[in-house]
């Protein structure tokens, strides 16, 4: 990033230019002034540190609308955008042009999370009432979190589960606050988590039974570049994946080649 050695303050000004242009095409000095409550001069000077660290014609000044321009050659200084940052943008706009619908699975509760995290910061086992989706009631388990992961919406645990005798996921939504974590132990030396440390390469085509347009629509929007797209994750996710790709929908609009299992490097490992 060209301006990792400049004070916060003017890179964080110096990054939100680098938005504007890309997304507007365009940018003032009135647009740092608004957004940041800083000098006209001080806006003088952010542009002045931007321009000479962009690409020669990339950016032209147009005196009608007396403001920068970015030419279709243009391109961010500050690495790649993405989707969020445009929804950023949207919920600043003055008037709503953005909303999004609400989530009914974000139930996350910090009585639940707090306990959790503290057990695997000490490497302890804890008691829980846990109510799974399979069993009738509610269960009491001794279980040793080792991991935690996100599958897009919300926290999972990984842990050791003494009953089951085997690494199992908890959705700590359904770990009752009240009834659990009274009581913890040391966890002792859990076993190598060998699911967590396999790679599954899941590949995947346009679902056959869609037309030939619908399968053209379908790599354009899963981002396609060849024939067949590949999708890498833990073997411990493998089912969030699958859930996320939506591969398990009634009429999915995607459809599994293959998936391969290959245990991670030990480099690999170090550095996961």
């Amino acid at each position: 990033m060209p301006f990792e050695d400049l004070k916060h303050a003017q890179r964080a000004r110096l990054e939100y230019l680098d938005r504007l242009f890309f997304w507007d095409g365009a940018a003032t000095r009135a647009s740092l002034i608004k957004r940041f409550g800083i000098s006209n001069a001080q806006a003088a000077l952010d542009f002045r540190t931007y321009l000479a660290e962009a690409p020669k014609d990339a950016l032209h000044y147009d005196a009608s609308s007396r403001q920068y321009l970015a030419d279709h050659s243009f391109e961010r200084l500050t690495g790649k955008s993405s989707s969020m940052e445009l929804e950023q943008l949207l919920v600043g706009t003055p008037s709503p042009a953005f909303d999004r619908l609400p989530d009914l699975q974000r139930t996350q509760d910090l009585r639940v999370l707090r306990p959790l995290y503290r057990a695997f910061r000490a490497n302890e086992a804890t008691r829980i009432v846990y109510q799974s989706m399979r069993d009738p009631e509610p269960m009491t388990r001794w279980i040793a979190p080792v991991r935690f992961a996100s599958d897009g919406v919300r926290l999972h645990v990984r842990a050791w589960c003494f009953e089951r005798n085997g690494f199992r996921d908890f959705h700590p939504a359904r770990i009752d606050p009240d009834r659990s974590f009274a009581k913890t132990k040391p966890a002792g030396a859990v076993p190598r988590d060998n699911d967590w440390f396999t790679w599954a390469i899941l590949k995947l085509k346009p679902h056959s039974r869609l037309t030939e347009a619908q399968q053209r629509v379908v790599r354009i929007e899963f981002g396609f570049t060849s024939d067949v797209l590949e999708s890498r994750t833990r073997k411990a996710l493998e089912f969030y994946t699958k859930r996320r790709w939506g591969l398990e929908q009634k009429e999915p609009r995607l459809e599994r080649v293959s998936i391969d299992y290959i245990p991670m490097t030990e480099e690999e490992i170090d550095a996961n």
